[in-house]
């Protein structure tokens, strides 16, 4: 039996010829995807905004003179001291936006507690301020805008794509081990 040659035209050859091994792998690759994707459970995000403003402070520096008031914000003993009625504090993030503007990202299963976490924080800003400074009466706290919907981290189109780029690694895995079949049978 003659060996085939060692071309890219061979290689397409045999992979047309391996069409159930690579219809097994992609299908494989479909279900752990398609297993990923839907065990994943729905997180809801809710951003909220709120602009801290001092007029004494000096705003000529590279540095925020507010980046602290993001770390205060970040404390869930500080947010649960101001709320105890919130019950358990989800996850949540405080980003400075432009100096003195903060915006705050919570994310929970509930859509309604990640709106309840949002809001309880930036409503929270003031008394963060007066527990933490000496002048927190020259600190003027505004509400940009509060939590009022939330998106889904998990939807149906990264679901499918998931699915999608499982399915298409398993392929080329096939592909490769065609390939390296393919190598050991061919002339070179």
């Amino acid at each position: 039996m003659a060996k085939t040659k060692f071309t890219f035209k061979n290689y397409l050859k045999e992979l047309k010829k391996s069409w159930l091994l690579l219809a097994i792998f992609v299908i494989l690759g479909a279900a752990g995807g398609a297993f990923y994707a839907f065990r994943k459970p729905v997180q809801y995000t809710a951003t909220a905004k709120v602009l801290v403003n001092n007029a004494s402070v000096d705003n000529a520096g590279m540095a925020s003179p507010y980046s602290s008031i993001s770390e205060l914000l970040s404390s869930k003993d500080l947010i649960k001291e101001t709320n105890p009625d919130l019950g358990d504090i989800s996850e949540y993030e405080v980003i400075e936006a432009p100096r003195g503007v903060f915006q705050v990202t919570a994310t929970d299963t509930d859509s309604e507690h990640a709106k309840e976490v949002a809001n309880a924080v930036i409503n929270s800003t003031q008394y963060v301020i007066n527990y933490a400074f000496d002048n927190a009466a020259d600190y003027r706290v505004t509400t940009i805008n509060e939590a009022e919907s939330t998106s889904a981290t998990v939807s149906t189109k990264s679901r499918i794509i998931s699915i999608v780029i499982a399915a298409a690694a398993m392929f080329v895995l096939a592909a490769v081990v065609v390939f390296i079949k393919f190598d050991y049978s061919s002339e070179k």
